[in-house]
């Protein structure tokens, strides 16, 4: 999971080192996905998909969000930490 405010139209430079870093290490992980937010645009979900290639994991539908959140991006967040909890049960049960 990776979490990050957008900067110039980017991911913030510590999230950038933090998927290159992992891209690099390649950490036996199973799952992946971002949260994201920006005020005018931006291309933060791409440029942190396109860092994370060298990994084999399956990507969660991320939470990008604009500007202030507001109750369906509250919402969409708890759907997304529901859907990591499914994930990790599944493997339980495997």
């Amino acid at each position: 999971m990776i979490a990050t405010p957008t900067v110039l139209a980017g991911p913030h430079p510590a999230a950038v080192y933090a998927a290159y870093l992992a891209n690099a290490l390649r950490p036996k992980t199973r799952f992946a996905s971002v949260i994201g937010s920006y005020g005018w645009g931006g291309k933060t979900l791409e440029q942190l998909s396109s860092l994370l290639g060298n990994l084999k994991v399956e990507i969660i539908s991320p939470v990008i969000i604009k500007g202030h959140p507001k109750k369906d991006d509250f919402d969409a967040l708890d759907g997304l930490a529901d859907a990591i909890m499914d994930k990790h049960k599944d493997i339980e049960t495997t």
